[in-house]
């Protein structure tokens, strides 16, 4: 740990996970972003288990999709605990933040979702792009769109692609037969779309494998007939992923048309990682984290025709399917790993730190108050 850094807050929003820190030791998780700042900067993380329970605020928190109660218990440890500056690794807790942060605390906030239309109203209506140091979109379309919609100075709009532990996902010397197409995921999921492209392909056996440890909801094939080649499958905990990853000709991760525009990313970089070829929905952001026709195939939202054309290509050419696997897995070692995102958020951190915040921030800032 570098003694320079400032004195760093990490604010994950997620329930507490019990046993993740030694499941990670232990080799049967990938590395967790909001553990790993908190060895890097020396600091701790926090996380939904200081929140306090309240039935009507968290409603509301539902219905608006942010984190009041987080953000009003981080402010006020911030306060306590004199920190200069803090990570939000959501915009679910960065929006609110930044009307009860101190204005002498550098924020960090990592977008997920910055294209949302409801998101951007509520950011522009309180003025809120002036109260952060830097924004960081998970990819660069969605910086340059929060950009252009907020009028942001380009400096602290970046972009922060999504990292992939490529020690935990990484191809195996002796591997299982892949014999199947899966497709994994819940977020934003088209599964109705991959359904009726492998009504097209009678013959190759699917699996769908639909779950998240992130968010909730239905995946949209609950009202579809499966045909006879799809099954479905449990969601599974990482260290059995991996194998399901293994076991798989191809990965498919499709992808509906919306304002997510990195949505599937985790798992096209997995499925690459352990040098499987993927097909996906080209979304702007979504496509930042492949390499068309080099490491994965990209079809048009909801077209099931191109999406069983391309299942079809690679099924049929597993020399190409190979080569793809192959050059996935070259592309997330040198593009996404884990140790590159943290030396990317730390001169972030850094650089937001070591910069006097301009006259313009204050000034508008100030308005808020």
């Amino acid at each position: 740990m570098n003694n320079q850094l400032p004195r760093t807050l990490i604010i994950a929003t997620n329930a507490p996970a019990p046993g993740l820190a030694a499941a990670v030791r232990d080799g049967k998780h990938q590395r967790v972003d909001y553990l790993e700042l908190s060895t890097r900067f020396g600091s701790r993380h926090i996380d939904y288990g200081i929140v306090r329970a309240n039935p009507i605020l968290q409603r509301l928190e539902e219905w608006l999709r942010i984190d009041l109660r987080l953000a009003r218990q981080v402010a006020q440890l911030v306060r306590r605990e004199r920190h200069q500056a803090v990570i939000s690794l959501s915009e679910r807790v960065g929006i609110p933040l930044a009307l009860v942060l101190p204005r002498n605390v550098r924020h960090l906030v990592i977008f997920h979702h910055g294209m949302s239309a409801h998101k951007l109203r509520l950011i522009k209506g309180l003025g809120l792009q002036w109260r952060w140091d830097v924004a960081a979109a998970i990819s660069q379309a969605e910086a340059d769109g929060m950009q252009q919609a907020l009028k942001m100075p380009a400096e602290r709009v970046v972009a922060l692609h999504t990292p992939v532990d490529t020690n935990f996902y990484r191809p195996q010397p002796v591997t299982p037969l892949a014999s199947v197409v899966q497709s994994l995921g819940l977020s934003h999921r088209d599964y109705p779309t991959l359904i009726r492209a492998m009504r097209r392909l009678p013959h190759i056996p699917c699996h769908l494998r639909v779950g998240s440890s992130w968010v909730s909801g239905k995946a949209g094939h609950e009202n579809e007939t499966l045909p006879a080649n799809i099954s479905l499958q449990p969601f599974v905990p990482p260290d059995r992923l991996r194998d399901c990853y293994l076991e798989s000709r191809i990965v498919v991760v499709p992808i509906k048309a919306s304002t997510q525009w990195s949505a599937g990313c985790t798992s096209v970089q997995a499925a690459q990682a352990m040098g499987r070829p993927v097909i996906a929905t080209h979304r702007p952001g979504l496509s930042e984290y492949v390499i068309e026709c080099e490491t994965a195939l990209l079809v048009e939202p909801g077209n099931a025709e191109q999406m069983a054309a391309a299942i079809a290509t690679l099924w049929d050419n597993p020399d190409r399917a190979e080569a793809m696997g192959q050059a996935g897995h070259r592309f997330m070692e040198e593009k996404f790993t884990i140790d590159q995102w943290l030396m990317r958020v730390e001169e972030l951190v850094q650089r937001m730190v070591a910069e006097p915040k301009s006259k313009l921030s204050l000034m508008m800032a100030g308005r808020l108050l």
